[in-house]
C-alpha cells in the first residue's frame, strides 16, 4: 500500500499461484483508491507480485519491483522493475521481462502488446523492497538512484540475492 505525491492510495496485491490465470483481476495488479478508500480501480495488471513499489520523486510515477514465477530453472524469470501506468497489462501470467513468452501458455499475439520490464534482475532474487535515494546520508552521485532489497532465492541450484544493490537512475532508466 502506498500514496502518491498526489493523494492518491495504492494497494498492490500479488497473484494466487506460481503461474495461473486468475479469475479475480485485483490479483497481480495494483489498484488505485481515493485516500479515503472510495472510488476503487484497477490501475495496472499482469504484475504478479509486486511486493515493493515507490513514487518517483520527480514525475511521481510508481515504479515497482516484480517477482517473477518459479520452476522454468536457475536463469529464468527474470525479477524485474517496472515503471507502472494506467491501463497497462505487463505480461503476467503470458509473458515475462522484455515480452518473453512463457512456455505455459504460448500467448505471443498477446505479449506483443504487452509492457516490457524496465528493467530485468537476476532470476530468483526476490527484490522486495526500493527507495529512491534522496537524503544526505548518500553521496551526492547517488541522489535519484534507486537502493533495491533483494530478499533472495529458495530455489536455485546457487543461491543468488541476500543483498541492497543501488541502482544508477538517469531518466527513466536504469543504467
Amino acid at each position: 500500500i502506498g500514496f502518491s505525491p498526489s493523494g492518491k492510495m495504492y494497494v498492490s496485491v500479488g497473484s494466487s499461484c506460481n503461474v495461473c490465470k486468475e479469475t479475480d483481476r485485483q490479483r497481480a495488479a495494483i489498484t488505485e483508491y481515493n485516500s479515503d478508500g472510495s472510488e476503487k480501480r484497477l490501475f495496472a495488471e499482469g504484475i504478479r507480485n509486486a511486493v515493493g513499489f515507490v513514487f518517483h520523486p520527480e514525475t511521481g510515477e510508481i515504479w515497482a519491483t516484480e517477482n517473477g514465477r518459479d520452476f522454468l530453472g536457475d536463469n529464468l524469470p527474470p525479477d524485474e522493475i517496472n515503471i507502472v501506468h494506467n491501463k497497462k497489462h505487463y505480461g503476467w501470467p503470458y509473458c515475462y521481462g522484455k515480452k518473453i513468452i512463457d512456455p505455459e501458455f504460448n500467448e505471443a499475439n498477446f505479449c506483443a502488446v504487452t509492457e516490457p520490464s524496465l528493467h530485468d534482475i537476476q532470476a530468483h532474487s526476490a527484490p522486495l523492497g526500493l527507495r529512491f535515494i534522496q537524503s544526505v546520508q548518500f553521496p551526492e552521485e547517488w541522489q535519484g538512484d534507486l537502493l533495491v532489497a533483494y530478499h533472495g532465492s529458495w530455489n536455485r541450484s546457487q543461491p543468488t540475492g541476500y543483498k541492497i544493490v543501488r541502482l544508477t537512475v538517469e531518466g527513466n532508466a536504469i543504467v
